[in-house]
């Protein structure tokens, strides 16, 4: 149930233009201060992993590892999505908390 649920929020962020994917839009994101969540997939490579969780703990925004992300939100092939909008961030770490092992 609950990751059905994280699964279904990243859906909707993404439906309702609130997350952004991609390696290039996402770093500039994080950069800039627009992005308030980062999302890897599980299967990014382990330097992707440690460049983003680097950036993102600079930045002082979330960064969770979530097993097919990309198919969750509509992008097949992409390793990283940033959300845009706090709400849909809050939604989506909640959701990710409450999955067991935590990796959706």
């Amino acid at each position: 149930m609950d990751e059905a649920r994280l699964r279904s929020a990243m859906g909707f962020a993404m439906r309702s233009g609130n997350c952004i994917a991609g390696d290039f839009v996402c770093e500039k994101a994080v950069k800039r201060g627009g992005a308030k969540l980062l999302m890897l997939d599980a299967e990014a490579s382990q330097a992707t992993r440690e460049r983003y969780a680097g950036m993102c703990e600079r930045a002082g925004i979330p960064c969770l590892v979530i097993r097919d992300m990309g198919s969750a939100i509509g992008k097949y092939g992409r390793m990283v999505a940033a959300v845009t909008e706090s709400g849909f961030a809050r939604r989506i770490a909640d959701a990710y908390a409450n999955i067991d092992g935590g990796v959706g």
